[in-house]
């Protein structure tokens, strides 16, 4: 599955466009490198989101097949580490 397509798919990032945003701003990598929004995803890796209030890390334990509620997104990947971010984090919003 794509990257920008999973953002989407698991509720961390409200539109598909947001998540192709973030890839193209750099403030998304996959295995601490940046990705484009066509990187392909598999079990295992993961996932840094730099939002302008916090750092989320993530590791994917299953991918989805399509569209995953919020209260079930649990169940394919577990939190690395989400830190807050102070001053300057850059612009992008998602």
């Amino acid at each position: 599955m794509r990257i920008d397509l999973l953002l989407k798919a698991l509720c961390l990032i409200k539109t598909r466009t947001l998540a192709r945003k973030g890839c193209e701003a750099g403030s998304i990598k996959l295995n601490g490198r940046a990705v484009k929004p066509s990187s392909i995803v598999s079990i295992g890796d993961r996932v840094e989101i730099r939002f302008p209030e916090r750092l989320t890390v993530i590791e994917l334990t299953r991918i989805p097949t399509g569209q995953i509620s919020r209260k079930d997104r649990a169940e394919y990947f577990r939190v690395i580490r989400e830190t807050p971010l102070e001053g300057d984090s850059g612009g992008w919003n998602a």
